[in-house]
């Protein structure tokens, strides 16, 4: 599947949360962000310029901030997390930690995608209240979505 087949893909997916692929787009083709569940999940469709004819498909949902504290304890829970989730894991990168899914685009259909939405937006919503009770620091604000975001949510707040 290239980026036009499974672009189309996700816009169906996010079509069917009651949402308007259009607000979701991101700044390049091949990239959404909606909130659902309470989580914002990015979605991207992507290539590497080595490989231009394989695509990916990836969905990310920012968890919780490294804290500056008790790190080998918050680090001990992400893998003991990592551990109970299906379909996804919990990663690092810089000073915060996603819970993503990522494969080859290559054979997905539309209840793929609809089950990866779901579970990663459920795992981010559920295991986020529950680090940032335990770990003191890890309850910085998320990465601010594009203005563009749409919800599955409900409207806006403002």
């Amino acid at each position: 599947m290239d980026l036009i087949q499974t672009s189309a893909l996700v816009e169906d997916a996010i079509r069917g949360l009651k949402v308007d692929p259009a607000l979701c787009r991101g700044q390049k083709p091949g990239q959404w962000s909606i909130i659902f569940k309470g989580a914002t999940v990015w979605i991207d469709v992507f290539n590497f310029q080595d490989n231009p004819t394989r695509w990916y498909f990836q969905v990310m949902s920012p968890l919780v901030a490294v804290p500056d504290k008790n790190l080998e304890g918050f680090y001990q829970n992400l893998l003991e997390i990592n551990h109970s989730l299906y379909g996804s894991w919990i990663c690092k990168k810089n000073d915060w930690t996603y819970v993503m899914f990522l494969r080859e685009a290559a054979g997905l259909d539309l209840n793929e995608i609809n089950a990866t939405l779901d579970r990663v937006a459920f795992y981010c919503s559920d295991y986020q209240g529950k680090l940032k009770f335990k770990f003191e620091g890890s309850w910085l604000p998320k990465p601010t979505p594009p203005a563009n975001t749409g919800s599955s949510d409900g409207p806006p707040q403002k």
